[in-house]
């Protein structure tokens, strides 16, 4: 390792910035999640893998707690993907009734629970937006993507309320 890469690890290192870090008072010390798979009460099958593998990827990604096991975890977050509504952002102009962009949100409910005591230590609902621009070709592949995005963004704001203080 050379001198200028040792000498700009220790600068940025003693500048204080980590990742994560950041926590609501209520979950003042805890350090380890398990992200429980979300319960899925739409019709619409995967989505609530989706939802679960983005909470853990955002978890993972911000740092402020470690994914354990079950057994291990100071918190337990359970979820359930609860509906999606579907609304036209777009219609067709020669065609009133046919929409041209169709934007899906899901809705989706958590708890954060203190593994050792049950006790409920947070809970709320957030919702994520995505959109399906395709009306021809491919679209059914255009709403799963459109249904992707919508779960990730639920999941950033679920984890957004997890480690804001």
């Amino acid at each position: 390792m050379s001198v200028c890469t040792m000498a700009a690890a220790v600068l940025v290192t003693s500048c204080g910035y980590r990742a994560g870090g950041y926590q609501p008072a209520v979950l003042k010390g805890k350090t380890t999640a398990f992200v429980e798979v979300f319960a899925n009460h739409t019709i619409q099958p995967m989505l609530s893998t989706q939802t679960t593998a983005a909470v853990c990827d955002l978890l993972q990604r911000d740092g402020t707690y470690t994914l354990a096991s079950p057994r291990k975890a100071d918190i337990i977050i359970r979820g359930n993907v609860n509906d999606i509504t579907r609304s036209s952002l777009r219609t067709n102009p020669y065609d009133s009734y046919l929409s041209s962009e169709v934007q899906l949100t899901v809705r989706v409910s958590y708890q954060v629970v203190d593994r050792k005591t049950g006790k409920v230590l947070m809970k709320g609902n957030v919702s994520g937006q995505g959109s399906n621009l395709s009306t021809s070709g491919n679209v059914q592949g255009a709403v799963d993507n459109a249904l992707n995005s919508a779960a990730i963004r639920a999941a950033e704001a679920l984890v957004t309320n997890l480690t804001m203080p």
